[in-house]
């Protein structure tokens, strides 16, 4: 497929500014892109690039002010990844395969619900009271729990795992290997070894979240563990029992939660960030990568470090630590010459 600029620019309501008739058919990062690709630049480091670049096409926000003779097409825009992420949003649900229909090996319990338009592949699995809706597309060895529920459009990829009860609203990507619903870990101490508590929650998933592959959200105690609408998990995520995460929260990979810990919205959580049990985070709080969290957390706070601490602090803080060797030793050669000025004085 090829579009020129002058059908790109009405899409992401940008402003042409070069030839609108030249044609793109492929994307391309700024550094490398080729005649015929549309690239785009939003971090300002990779400014540069911009007057190298063989892109036909590039992407640049509003007020970019070039400093340089660029050869590509500019198209302006507010955002220019966000348009970016739109327009490939738009090659993909052109160029992506329509998979419709139930393959006869497929194991669906007589009374599972499904909606119409819906996609289930060979081997995947989907047990008593499961409720299917419109549009959903379950792909090989997924397996769908006895009573769980998915709402329109949502997409189950291979070998997912929803365990009983799992409930998942609409329009919700779930790759690869996640599994949803699985026991809390939750046992209680005693004389002879650990008495399993029984997790007799569930998991709720709202509209419109994606969830990475091989991550985990485990099923409540009592109640529900609740992803709200919006979220998105990266890959080897641990979302442990009874724990809330905001609307449009997003968190990088490996990120940990401990239980009944309650995450605010629009937060943004670094890879490797660990969160300690019955914490709340408020709203919009941002976490660098590796940040260790012991104790509540505000709203609008932005931190690193573990534990940790506000970023301004954290930076004094990795000042300092390839220091404290060289400082160390400096007090110890001080101490030595104070106790041998006592020895004197006495």
């Amino acid at each position: 497929m090829q579009f020129s600029a002058s059908q790109i620019a009405p899409i992401i309501s940008g402003v042409i500014e070069g030839d609108p008739s030249v044609l793109v058919s492929n994307f391309g990062k700024i550094e490398s892109a080729q005649s015929g690709d549309l690239a785009f630049l939003a971090n300002p480091k990779y400014e540069s690039f911009a007057y190298t670049t063989k892109a036909s096409i590039l992407l640049v926000a509003s007020d970019f002010t070039p400093k340089q003779p660029v050869s590509s097409t500019l198209i302006r825009v507010d955002d220019p990844y966000a348009a970016l992420a739109q327009l490939m949003q738009l090659v993909e649900q052109e160029s992506a395969p329509c998979l419709q229909g139930i393959s006869e090996k497929a194991h669906i319990a007589t009374d599972a619900e499904l909606g119409e338009e819906v996609y289930v592949a060979p081997f995947a699995v989907i047990e008593a009271g499961a409720k299917i809706g419109r549009g959903c597309q379950i792909h090989p060895f997924a397996y769908v729990g006895r009573g769980v529920t998915l709402g329109e459009g949502t997409t189950i990829y291979p070998h997912v795992t929803l365990y009983h009860g799992v409930q998942i609203g609409a329009r919700c990507i779930i790759h690869a290997g996640a599994v949803l619903g699985a026991d809390g870990f939750g046992f209680a101490p005693e004389a002879e070894g650990y008495r399993k508590i029984p997790q007799l929650g569930s998991v709720v998933v709202e509209d419109d979240v994606e969830i990475g592959a091989n991550t985990c959200v485990d099923r409540a105690v009592m109640d529900n563990t609740i992803i709200r609408r919006g979220v998105k998990l990266d890959n080897l995520i641990q979302i442990a029992h009874n724990c809330q995460v905001g609307e449009h929260t997003v968190m990088a990979s490996q990120v940990g939660l401990a239980g009944s810990s309650n995450i605010g919205s629009w937060c943004r959580f670094g890879g490797q960030v660990g969160i300690g049990g019955h914490i709340t985070i408020g709203d919009r709080v941002e976490m660098g990568g590796q940040t260790g969290v012991i104790s509540n957390v505000p709203e609008g706070a932005t931190l690193m470090g573990s534990p940790g601490m506000s970023l301004r602090e954290a930076m004094r803080n990795f000042v300092i630590q390839p220091k404290l060797p060289d400082m160390y030793r400096r007090l110890q050669a001080l101490e030595k010459e104070l106790a041998a000025l006592k020895e004197q004085l006495v």
